[in-house]
């Protein structure tokens, strides 16, 4: 383990030639209730976003991918056999910013296959627990899920985790706030032969690697967090590469044919609601029986609030989790699935989630159940 007192030195010395300090303090703009109008333009997302066409034309975009291996039943929707992975030992750091308990450091580098990706690590005052991977949703932002003075649907998820003790690392999604933005910008990387699906992955995946550069810990036990369309992400990493981490997934179980036939579309037929990612080789395939095959014995928990209208019984909420405890019981491992529904809307809670993840993270059991543990080639 590593307390805060040993960084000072680390982060100038392992993330490389690039990094600049900075006294930035992690401090948005109140948002009420339209973070994404405040966050994407005020943080450069936007135009982070655009910059991706441009590196596109300069033909700095190419297909290779080195990382992780990809299950072949899942190879349709990385475009490749394996993740990519980043391209250099040297993090570019943006800024640092000091939080009660904590500290963020905003930080980017770049994929083999030429995506830049930047994301916010959170790091502990004192001794890590543990490594979270933190994967946000539509509209919102890294620096979103370690600020409460202003909550999204992300409720700081990332300053709750990191005051329990864990090491955070949350990248950027790339979208500016709503599904066009993400159809288009994955469209454009397909015609490089470059997975949108499998960038998000990596770029969730690469939190290892960022965690060791800046803070000099390695060995840790290593979880999964995602929400909503990061949800997506944390069940798809997961079963591709067979990692068997702990992982929540939250604002995400629902039959998709439902859904796609369901009000919710139907009534906004002006508005492209349905994501890209449905429409190829078969992706609808988020959820149920079909995953949980992949996913088993990797330890899951669900948590959905019970007002989300995007993922009420009547889509099929309960049925599709049924499904998937099914599999982890016909495969002898009931006690490794379980679901809250709680109180809310579309919005993480935690309240369950996190005593889950931290038992999970802590059970002498993770050895075996997490059985690539640090596979990743430092």
């Amino acid at each position: 383990m590593i307390s805060r007192r040993a960084l000072s030195g680390l982060l100038m010395t392992l993330v490389g030639p690039s990094s600049r300090a900075g006294n930035d303090r992690l401090a948005l703009d109140h948002c009420q209730g339209s973070c994404a109008n405040v966050d994407l333009p005020t943080l450069g997302y936007d135009q982070f976003c655009r910059s991706l066409f441009d590196i596109a034309a300069s033909g700095r975009l190419h297909a290779v991918a080195t990382g992780s291996e990809i299950r072949g039943e899942m190879r349709s929707l990385f475009r490749a056999r394996r993740l990519y992975r980043p391209s250099h030992d040297e993090i570019r750091v943006h800024w640092r910013a000091p939080a009660d308990g904590f500290s963020v450091v905003k930080v980017e580098f770049d994929l083999e296959c030429g995506v830049p990706v930047r994301g916010c690590l959170g790091i502990p005052d004192g001794e890590f627990k543990g490594l979270i991977l933190l994967g946000h949703g539509m509209a919102s932002t890294p620096e979103r899920c370690f600020d409460d003075a202003d909550k999204d649907y992300m409720n700081a998820l990332g300053q709750r985790l990191c005051r329990d003790g864990y090491v955070v690392w949350c990248p950027y999604i790339v979208q500016i706030g709503n599904q066009e933005s993400q159809n288009n910008i994955a469209a454009m990387l397909a015609s490089h032969g470059v997975s949108a699906h499998n960038v998000s992955c990596a770029s969730l995946d690469a939190g290892e690697i960022v965690c060791r550069k800046l803070t000099g810990a390695s060995g840790l036990n290593v979880g999964v967090y995602g929400v909503s369309w990061g949800a997506f992400l944390a069940l798809h990493l997961e079963a591709a590469t067979g990692r068997m981490r702990p992982t929540v997934v939250s604002g995400y179980m629902r039959d998709e044919k439902r859904f796609l036939t369901s009000p919710v579309i139907s009534k906004n037929l002006g508005i492209e609601l349905a994501a890209y990612i449905h429409f190829s080789s078969g992706r609808a395939k988020y959820t149920g029986a079909e995953l949980a095959y992949l996913l088993c014995p990797c330890p899951l928990f669900v948590e959905i609030g019970s007002r989300d209208d995007a993922n009420a019984v009547e889509l099929g909420r309960d049925e599709k989790f049924s499904q998937m405890q099914s599999i982890y019981a016909s495969s002898g491992h009931p006690h490794l699935i379980d679901m809250d529904v709680f109180d809310g809307v579309h919005e993480v809670s935690g309240k369950r989630a996190r005593p889950w993840l931290s038992e999970h993270l802590a059970s002498p059991a993770y050895q075996d159940t997490a059985r690539l543990k640090n596979a990743v080639a430092l």
